[in-house]
């Protein structure tokens, strides 16, 4: 069964010790997400990589200039301030910790974008908008650290206008956990649990497009994007698993989670996807006209 509350203690410790910060920032640029890569592209190139999922964002929510968004789980608001500058969207991003909000808030005003993008402590599962507030949404990787993702999409149905968006990206097991091989789930559950994906144990490849529906959505597409994000596995891979061998020998494994991520979860990508589904809130429409009586 997944956790029915916020763990908040358990995500600063995954994104507030001081590797985690120093891979954010030194090494991710202050964004939180994986990367795109078309064919023939080089997968050594990880920022443009990030910079081109971002566009991919974009193009799903398929807005026009000046629509309402939300970012659900902003982070830094890296994601937030590249959709608003390339695609004249105005974000309204919630991340349940507070030094994420903090820096989000202070690179916006840094930017000049502090009237365009917003950011605020919240919880996704509870959101403090009246309904039909905004024209779209979206997850970038966050909906794994949701814990009743069926209460989220709920949340996101609610708070978006008849006719929305909601674009959800990110990485799902291709089957149920209790489904794997057994060496495959022992390795993978622990990491889950490590880094607080709650929600990564609860949707999957097969069912997410039917929790989707069951909140009230059309999907309008469960794109399997893995192809396109396999690049960026094998580079970040390659990066990293000489600093985290050092590191797990040396050191403390525990202040490196992220680190970790990158390097010992590369042994269970066949059982790893990548999607980005794309749904819509479905418009309201007018009850037929009743017949006059005769």
């Amino acid at each position: 069964m997944v956790a029915q509350e916020l763990d908040l203690a358990g995500l600063r410790r995954v994104y507030g010790r001081t590797g985690s910060r120093l891979f954010y920032t030194r090494v991710a640029r202050n964004a939180r997400h994986w990367g795109w890569t078309e064919p023939g592209q080089s997968k050594w190139r990880l920022w443009r990589a990030q910079r081109q999922l971002e566009d991919v964002l974009g193009r799903k929510l398929a807005l026009p200039v000046g629509a309402r968004v939300l970012d659900a789980g902003a982070g830094a608001g890296v994601v937030a301030r590249a959709i608003t500058v390339r695609f004249g969207l105005a974000v309204t991003g919630v991340d349940v910790l507070d030094f994420h909000v903090d820096t989000a808030n202070r690179l916006s005003a840094r930017a000049g974008l502090a009237d365009r993008t917003t950011f605020s402590c919240g919880d996704y599962h509870q959101l403090p908008y009246p309904d039909g507030t905004f024209d779209g949404a979206y997850s970038m990787e966050t909906l794994v650290h949701s814990y009743d993702p069926p209460r989220a999409l709920a949340e996101f149905h609610r708070v978006l206008r008849p006719g929305g968006r909601l674009v959800l990206l990110g990485p799902m097991s291709t089957i149920p956990l209790d489904e794997m091989a057994p060496d495959a789930r022992a390795l993978l559950e622990p990491y889950l649990d490590a880094m607080v994906m709650t929600g990564a144990k609860v949707y999957h490849a097969r069912n997410l497009p039917r929790l989707l529906a069951e909140a009230g959505f059309e999907v309008e597409e469960a794109l399997d994007a893995t192809p396109y994000y396999t690049p960026t596995t094998e580079a970040v891979h390659a990066y990293f698993r000489l600093p985290w061998a050092v590191l797990r020998r040396f050191g403390d494994p525990a202040r490196w989670l992220n680190l970790r991520s990158t390097v010992e979860m590369y042994a269970v990508r066949e059982y790893i996807a990548w999607y980005v589904h794309t749904a819509v809130k479905p418009p309201v429409t007018d009850p037929p006209a009743a017949r006059p009586s005769r």
